[in-house]
């Protein structure tokens, strides 16, 4: 039975900066994904092989994100996501970790292509080998068209001519260059958009670390995306950092409402999203302060909208987004709304 669980991805790292895309809406296509995994009984701490060959309309679906998630079956618990995007050939390389699952866990793996499930099978964890005992399993589905369309070419639009669409010319792409870094990747695209770009590696120069986020960044910003001792940094400390820079940055717990009304304004905005589901819990300071850890919280660049959702620059794959309204806000809502505009 199929079963979307989440929607959840992982960050992909490297060292160049994509050029930037106009902005489309969103577009339903057919796609077919055969999907090969090196085994579907795999031991715990598993790294196992999945191939994802994706086509559309007859021939390869090339620069499509394609993720692999294992969650415990019937449950919202992730044991594991990676996220890649398809070559030439239309095919996606990935990994399925089962280093954080057990001995006789019964298992979902589902498979996302451009944000949208199209299939999963069951994993069972078992105490036998990483690789062998493989399948090869054919998933259709209908997806979304990324907003780059596919291309690595061209430059942000400008608002269009709909009046129910708002959008900040000048925001670019941009891959962030550490697995963690996707604050201060976020910054540099802001920045950026405003006509002073500051690297991911300045900020990152002037904000203190921390175990509580709201005072600082947390953990190792080599470290693996998705845990809780490894993770990043929230929006209040961020504020001294553009104002380093000669930026202002306001801090905000806000709605749909806030959100647009800091675009109205020409400001980019960095949100932070829940992208793996409510998987939360707290942790206190040595003086009893509380604050909220979530597992898969990534940060994007909010720089349009209409009325069917939002425009966003993901430094995570270095790709243009369109969420709507109601997946973005409940990302959104598990983080309380975290918001930070920036400006001049």
């Amino acid at each position: 039975m199929r079963r979307q669980l989440l929607r959840a991805v992982t960050v992909l790292i490297a060292v160049v900066m994509l050029a930037p895309v106009p902005a489309q809406p969103a577009a339903a296509e057919s796609v077919t994904a055969w999907v090969e995994t090196g085994s579907k009984t795999p031991g715990v701490g598993c790294a196992v092989d999945v191939s994802v060959e994706v086509r559309s309309g007859g021939g390869p679906l090339t620069n499509a994100d394609v993720s692999v998630a294992l969650v415990e079956d019937g449950t919202s618990n992730v044991i594991s996501v990676d996220r890649s995007v398809t070559n030439g050939s239309g095919i996606a390389w990935l990994v399925m970790d089962t280093s954080g699952a057990w001995d006789g866990l019964k298992g979902w793996m589902e498979v996302s292509v451009n944000g949208s499930y199209i299939g999963g099978q069951t994993i069972r964890i078992t105490d036998g080998a990483c690789s062998g005992n493989g399948t090869l399993v054919e998933m259709n589905g209908t997806t979304t068209t990324t907003i780059n369309g596919g291309s690595n070419s061209g430059s942000s639009s400008a608002a269009s001519s709909d009046s129910s669409k708002v959008v900040i010319p000048n925001v670019v792409t941009y891959q962030q260059q550490r697995g963690l870094s996707c604050e201060y990747a976020s910054l540099a695209i802001a920045t950026g958009a405003l006509g002073n770009w500051t690297s991911e590696y300045d900020f990152e120069s002037v904000v203190p670390l921390n175990d509580n986020p709201h005072w600082g960044y947390r953990g190792n910003i080599n470290g693996t995306w998705g845990n809780t001792d490894d993770y990043g940094v929230y929006a209040a400390p961020l504020v001294p950092a553009l104002e380093h820079f000669g930026f202002t940055g306001t801090a905000f717990y806000g709605e749909t409402g806030d959100l647009k009304a800091a675009i109205d304004r020409g400001e980019p905005t960095l949100v932070w999203l829940g992208m793996g589901g409510d998987i939360t819990h707290n942790e206190y300071t040595a003086d009893g302060t509380r604050y909220q850890l979530t597992q898969y919280m990534h940060v994007m660049v909010a720089y349009g909208y209409d009325d069917g959702g939002v425009y966003l620059s993901d430094p995570g794959t270095g790709k243009y987004k369109y969420y709507d309204w109601g997946t973005f806000n409940w990302m959104w809502g598990i983080m309380d709304g975290m918001a930070l505009s920036v400006s001049r």
